[in-house]
């Protein structure tokens, strides 16, 4: 499956870096900018009647241009939306790429227990990159970084895909599978189904909360109190 990768951003700060910090002015969320899609190239196709361009998604470009930073701690922030995402790593950590959980159990280790074990990773009620409010993004949050731009799949920007060497931390690289993460959205009103989204094209499908898919951490952006 490790054939599937791409490269990923190579960093070389270690994790005592200041990290952005991710905005969360609630309950006034504050300014953001709704992120574009990635298209930028015009689909083939003109007006019937006037022999006109389609003013399609890649001809108005309507959104903010995808733009991330790396923050040198294990995190990419989102410089549109503001949210703080995990990075991902190959070197079995609870981050690695591969590691994938269900969304709900009574018997095993679920996504959240994943979550709980990121926001107290350092000790001492210190979390991931130093923050303890890591969680679960919601479906709109985890769809917000496909780059529908980018052909082959990974369908996101170089930032969350570049750079990948065996044992590699996220100090060091960047992965993410054409698969489907889970989301913290649960299907309504089918309560035992949760949405992905899958990062081969950008699909979102529901599956089972008892099916085992692969997760990323975000923070910060505009949360209730």
């Amino acid at each position: 499956m490790r054939s599937i990768l791409s490269l990923a951003l190579l960093v070389g700060l270690g994790l005592s870096a200041t990290a952005v910090q991710a905005w969360n002015t609630s309950p006034s969320c504050g300014a953001s900018t709704f992120p574009a899609t990635g298209q930028t190239t015009p689909a083939t196709g003109t007006m019937t009647q006037t022999g006109a361009t389609v003013r399609d998604d890649g001809f108005v470009k309507a959104g903010g241009a995808l733009s991330y930073q790396d923050n040198g701690d294990g995190t990419i922030t989102d410089l549109n939306t503001g949210l703080m995402w995990e990075k991902k790593s190959l070197d079995g950590s609870l981050h690695d790429v591969f590691k994938a959980f269900i969304w709900s159990s009574l018997v095993t280790d679920t996504v959240w227990d994943w979550i709980d074990a990121i926001n107290t990773e350092v000790g001492n009620g210190i979390g991931f990159a130093g923050f303890n409010d890591w969680r679960l993004p919601n479906v709109r949050e985890l769809l917000s970084i496909v780059d529908y731009g980018r052909s082959p799949a990974p369908a996101v920007d170089p930032a969350f895909n570049n750079n990948v060497i065996a044992g590699c931390t996220v100090l060091t690289c960047s992965l993410i599978l054409p698969a489907p993460y889970w989301s913290s959205t649960t299907v309504a009103p089918v309560v035992g189904d949760a949405w992905t989204v899958e990062f081969a094209a950008g699909h979102v499908v529901a599956f089972l909360k008892s099916e085992s898919h692969f997760v990323r951490a975000v923070r910060g952006g505009c949360v209730m109190p």
